[in-house]
């Protein structure tokens, strides 16, 4: 009988985005030698390949013409069918599909790269509203990080704004993206209601010359979910770079790696992982001083749960307190419509993402009842010459679509925004028996919709009606159903400063565990109202620092 094969390293992360690549990069500035092993389950797709981004303009920018939707999640399956895979519980489904990517990269492949800081009274929930959870460490923790994250995935914004604390000698690494002319509707009425507003924080590399990245900067094609260029921050372009441009012998990368458990050699020390290779069918066992659970806070907490032992974690790494993969939380994505009844500068869409955010409702007043913000989306007006084109009309019909004088083509405007929901014990992820078609085992999500949440939403398309009425827009509508955004995931195995409260201590090490981290979305103590990604690459960039020391 042939032996198991044995890999050695001294750092095991599990999970290929931008967590495994800010904390590589970290670790590796202090010490190029240093033995690292970065594991993904899922494939890896070209980044920056001339064919395949013209296979995806060829596609219309279409979801069917993505080199990657391979790498999402099947749908639910169908009542009474086999098809599909996951399993939706409780009373309202969180939509898995097209949410997540298992892939190398991580899900920093497709992500909008819209880049906001936490406000101080985040890491505060439960002090100040009685609801969630508060964090173990503050803003100030963070403050360092938040701007060398920024540094890092490249961050055009505004220096100049205020709105989130920043110290003046840490600004944006480039400049904000101007407004684009379909803002100035929106703009004109925020400021007759004197709401504030401020440009999109966005991980996409501007145009300046203060920069020595390797990546050219964004061309403003509109093909932003497969970038040419690589402008847009992709944790494998980054990876990528770390073994191109550098001298890190002992950095290694693999895919198709399914980690089925980690090995735990004794209650407090995990010595490593077995590991499902799914391109030999060997299993192999990763022997590793530390290691660090970067998967997501659905694989993270499955991950735990999975790798119960009668020894030391009946019930799962870290769960004593039956904590682990509860807490799931997300953000519930909100689009407000209405009508205008005119377009006399002829506004059309510009950029492929937005340049315009407000963050006046994510703020201490709004905190009790859920902070939200709001985005002037890309697609805003409904204008596309293309489809008209596209569709045979002629000119004068086109002219009539534009200026908003066609009853067969209204002239819609859509404003955006996620709003914050309060984590509940009640709601959890858990792995199932079987697997999923990328290998890893398939996923029950239980979620139930907050009391008070409809109110919540109705409080909200007011706001946004006074600014359409600002506008001289009519017939304010929420369009339905509310997404509920399974790519911003998070809370599974929280940070907190005791076993009973949390998984993790502030240092994001499991609780009772001398070797063993988890860095993901599920390590937030709360989620807040805005995207989690800059606060993710933070929490990495510090956690490489720790294991420096």
């Amino acid at each position: 009988m042939n032996a198991m094969k044995k890999i050695k390293t001294d750092v095991l992360i599990i999970g290929s985005g931008v967590a495994a690549a800010a904390m590589s990069q970290r670790m590796l500035d202090n010490n190029p030698r240093r033995s690292i092993l970065i594991l993904e389950a899922g494939a890896r797709v070209k980044m920056k390949d001339f064919a395949l981004f013209q296979n995806y303009v060829a596609s219309n920018q279409s979801n069917s013409g993505l080199p990657y939707n391979q790498n999402w999640d099947y749908p639910y399956p169908e009542p009474d069918t086999s098809q599909g895979e996951n399993q939706s519980a409780g009373d309202w489904m969180i939509p898995m599909a097209g949410g997540r990517l298992m892939m190398y990269g991580g899900s920093t492949v497709h992500w909008g790269g819209w880049s906001f800081r936490r406000k101080p009274e985040d890491f505060k929930l439960f002090s100040n509203t009685g609801k969630g959870k508060d964090w173990p460490i503050t803003y100030q923790d963070l403050e360092d990080y938040y701007w060398q994250a920024e540094c890092y995935i490249g961050v055009s914004g505004d220096s100049k704004f205020a709105e989130v604390p920043r110290k003046p000698d840490q600004p944006y690494p480039y400049p904000q993206f101007p407004y684009t002319l379909e803002d100035g509707p929106v703009l004109d009425a925020f400021v007759k209601l004197k709401y504030a507003y401020s440009h999109m924080p966005i991980a996409r590399h501007g145009v300046t010359s203060n920069t020595d990245s390797p990546h050219a900067p964004c061309q403003t094609t509109g093909t932003c979910k497969y970038c040419p260029f690589g402008a847009r921050y992709v944790a494998a372009n980054y990876i990528d770079d770390m073994k191109a441009y550098n001298d890190y012998p002992n950095l290694v990368i693999m895919e198709n790696m399914v980690v089925k458990n980690l090995v735990m050699s004794s209650k407090r020390i995990a010595a490593g992982a077995m590991v499902y290779n799914k391109a030999t069918g060997e299993t192999v066992q990763v022997e590793a001083q530390t290691v660090v659970v970067a998967a997501g806070a659905i694989e993270s907490p499955k991950l735990l749960l999975n790798s119960a032992d009668r020894n030391y974690w009946k019930t799962g790494v870290g769960n004593d307190h039956d904590l682990v993969g509860r807490n799931y939380i997300t953000h519930p994505y909100f689009m407000i419509q209405a009508t205008l009844p005119s377009n006399p500068k002829k506004l059309q869409p510009e950029n492929g993402f937005p340049t315009w955010v407000s963050r006046h409702f994510d703020s201490p007043a709004e905190q009790e009842q859920g902070k939200f913000l709001l985005v002037n989306i890309n697609t805003a007006p409904s204008v596309s010459l293309a489809s008209m084109m596209q569709a045979g009309m002629g000119k004068k019909d086109m002219m009539k679509a534009i200026n908003g004088q066609s009853s067969n083509h209204p002239l819609q405007w859509q404003i955006h925004g996620q709003v914050e929901v309060f984590t509940e014990f009640s709601n959890f992820v858990k792995p199932m028996t079987s697997s999923n078609h990328i290998g890893l085992p398939q996923t029950q999500v239980h979620y139930d919709k907050p009391a008070g949440f409809d109110q919540r939403m109705t409080y909200i398309k007011n706001i946004v009606k006074s600014v359409y009425d600002e506008m001289g827009a009519t017939g304010t509508t929420l369009l339905l159903p509310v997404s509920w955004r399974a790519d911003h995931s998070s809370c599974t195995t929280p940070m907190a400063d005791t076993p009973e409260m949390g998984v993790l201590d502030k240092d994001l090490k499991v609780f009772g565990t001398d070797n063993l981290y988890v860095c993901s979305n599920a390590s937030f103590s709360s989620l807040g109202a805005v995207n989690p990604t800059l606060t993710l690459t933070a929490l990495s960039l510090r956690l490489g620092d720790l294991l420096n020391k």
